[in-house]
């Protein structure tokens, strides 16, 4: 009995009309599958994108309120320095009696403290009460910045000489009207309890999330976790891939906010204006996406239920439609057979049956031979591709089908360590592969093209410049191959790159020249609506009498000298440029006339007290500065030119040697009509 049951199961799982039902039932489940999954994954696309844009955006005002709360502490600190007087630096009592009656700082910061010129600590009011230990400070990082640049500077995360925590240092200097520092006024807060990191923990351990602050080294400012200040954030979990790819970008501080999703986390990340800082939110994966896993767990089983009716009816209407070809079932088993084909054992009759048998057997002999003449044509494109000098690849699917024997060269490798295997092995890492296959594919879907230029690895690691074209096979789209026409240009890409920077570089100085200078300019004043800044513009006192009494040699040591001291006090977003003689010029985005003015005289002071010692002589120069802060007033590059050339005549007609902000009045003057 059950052998009975077992073959008439394994007749009717053989039969034509079992195998049409069972097609019509998978293709039903099939279809609602597809559909439930096509659904499923725009909207779980879209809802990334959404979590994302919305995860940058909160980054983004947090680090902004972080911002904020830097220059109120640096206000603070400003105004503790504004009210100091030379008589109170030789007094501590009075010195510590006058900090005692600012409390505002000492509420702001763990402590607060007064250093002399030396690095002598002349006072230390440790939360209002007055500290007993004086150690001298003169090494320290933030002191030496601060006497060197006369600016405001907040430090790197260091271990303090007195309570051995880990602190960050806020120091301003005290400037008299001479420009001399005569203090330095300093507040301590501690990273493992400080309230300017604080909103850290209020926004952690809802979930497995987690906020940290990281300085441009990587080095770790706050934490949820005290035991991690100080660390690394390359150790951290879930950031370790989105902090090499920060890297390798040139760890810039991005003020916009920015989310991508990897490697199990999603990792949020914002710049903090006021600081050299990075602000980051990492969270699980599942975390973020938990509200979508439950979307998508109910979508399933609703689509479960709808593919199961639907299979149904398409198997119920299947065996209906199918009865009619019962007849045929004995005949067409013998198609399952391939070999039977070939030997060409196929049943004989005539009308629909014996049509549809010479039909079969026609297709299979006809497919042998198309399979013969196939493998004929691929031995002769080999060949083909073998005399030709260049590399050539076909692809199909990410993987190499056929390749040219110029292309191993140029890749170092053998045929047989390239063909079927994937083609990220010629490229210098996964993301670049990533990327570059995007492009690729967007590029070919919408025109069948491709070009572009990109290093590529050789075997033995090393990499080349590489201009690299592809196009699909005539008539075909991707799934049919793609045809990769690689050229090695390394030498003529570097030759290019130093004709490129000669045509926007001083050769003298290395700096800008005028050209480079006059197009960031530009781009910078049609940006000035949303984006003010100021400029710069230098002219050297008294620089043709070191032409005319030492030479041109040493006026061109000179420039170079000056041009180097310029570098030095400026910000790597600067921009700094020589505009021809003994003019430069500095571009200063996001920078505030305050912080430019402040910047103008470091650069005033540093050439004026700048000597070069050429064959016995002592040869210096002083500088006129013309400032200028540019915002939607100004209409081209040429108007902000103009201002601080007017600015700059100011500071050269009242004495020279000084810095002279761009006002409308000098423009309305009559003294200054055709400068």
């Amino acid at each position: 009995m059950v052998l009975m049951f077992r073959q008439l199961l394994r007749r009717v799982a053989s039969s034509v009309k079992f195998k049409i039902v069972a097609a019509g039932v998978v293709t039903a489940v099939a279809a609602t599958a597809v559909t439930t999954h096509f659904v499923l994954s725009t909207t779980q696309s879209r809802s990334r994108q959404q979590l994302l844009l919305q995860s940058a955006n909160d980054v983004e005002r947090t680090a902004n309120l972080l911002s904020s709360k830097l220059e109120l502490l640096q206000t603070a600190l400003q105004g503790v320095a504004s009210q100091v007087r030379p008589e109170m630096l030789r007094d501590r009592p009075a010195l510590t009696q006058f900090l005692v009656d600012k409390p505002s700082a000492g509420l702001l910061f763990d402590s607060v403290f007064i250093l002399a010129p030396n690095g002598d600590l002349l006072v230390r009011l440790e939360k209002g009460v007055p500290g007993t230990q004086f150690p001298n400070l003169a090494d320290r990082e933030y002191f030496r910045r601060v006497m060197r640049e006369k600016l405001p500077v907040v430090s790197r995360p260091l271990v303090s000489a007195i309570s051995h925590a880990a602190v960050l240092i806020f120091a301003v200097p005290v400037r008299q009207v001479d420009g001399q520092v005569t203090a330095v006024v300093g507040g301590a807060l501690r990273l493992d309890k400080t309230g300017l990191l604080s909103f850290l923990r209020d926004s952690s351990g809802r979930d497995n999330s987690r906020d940290l602050v990281i300085d441009r080294s990587g080095q770790i400012l706050a934490h949820a976790d005290p035991k991690r200040i100080m660390g690394h954030a390359r150790d951290e979990v879930g950031l370790s891939a989105e902090f090499e790819r920060w890297t390798l970008d040139g760890s810039t501080i991005h003020v916009e906010g920015a989310a991508s999703l990897g490697h199990g986390y999603l990792v949020a990340l914002a710049g903090v204006p006021a600081a050299e800082w990075m602000l980051i939110h990492v969270t699980p994966e599942a975390d973020a996406m938990q509200s979508l896993a439950a979307a998508r767990d109910t979508a399933w089983r609703v689509g479960a239920i709808v593919g199961l009716a639907a299979a149904l009816l398409a198997g119920l209407l299947a065996w209906f439609i199918t009865r009619p070809i019962s007849q045929l079932h004995a005949r067409a088993m013998s198609l399952l057979d391939d070999e039977a084909a070939i030997r060409g054992d196929w049943p004989r009759g005539e009308g629909e049956i014996g049509a549809l048998s010479r039909a079969f057997q026609h297709v299979v002999e006809q497919r042998v031979l198309r399979g013969r003449e196939t493998h004929r044509l691929l031995v002769q494109l080999q060949a083909v591709l073998d005399a030709a000098h260049a590399g050539i690849a076909l692809t199909r699917e990410g993987r190499f089908e056929l390749v040219s024997r110029h292309f191993c060269e140029l890749f170092g490798r053998d045929k047989a360590e390239l063909l079927g295997h994937d083609t990220r092995l010629i490229f210098t890492s996964e993301l670049q592969h990533q990327q570059l296959s995007q492009q690729s594919r967007d590029a070919l879907d919408a025109d069948g093209a491709y070009e572009a230029e990109s290093p590529l690895a050789r075997r033995d690691g090393s990499t080349f410049r590489a201009h690299i074209r592809g196009s699909l096979l005539p008539g075909s789209d991707r799934r049919a191959g793609i045809i990769w026409i690689i050229e090695d240009v390394t030498e003529a890409h570097e030759r290019n790159a130093r004709l490129s920077w000669s045509a926007t570089h001083d050769a003298m100085t290395r700096l800008a020249n005028r050209v480079q200078f006059d197009q960031v300019l530009e781009e910078a004043t049609q940006r000035a609506g949303e984006q003010p800044f100021c400029a710069l513009f230098i002219d050297l006192d008294r620089f043709k009498a070191v032409n005319d009494t030492a030479g041109h040699a040493a006026g061109d040591a000179l420039l170079r000298d000056v041009a180097s001291q310029l570098q030095e006090r400026v910000r790597p977003s600067d921009t700094v440029a020589r505009l021809g003689g003994d003019e430069f010029a500095v571009l200063l985005p996001h920078c505030p006339v305050k912080r430019a003015l402040a910047i103008a005289d470091s650069l005033r002071a540093a050439i004026n007290g700048y000597r070069l010692e050429w064959e016995g002589r002592s040869l210096g120069v002083g500088a006129s500065i013309g400032l200028v802060q540019v915002d939607a007033s100004f209409a081209n590059a040429a108007a902000v030119l103009k201002a601080a050339d007017m600015a700059c005549y100011a500071a050269k007609r009242d004495g020279r040697n000084q810095v002279v902000v761009y006002t409308t009045a000098m423009a309305a003057s009559r003294n200054l009509v055709g400068v």
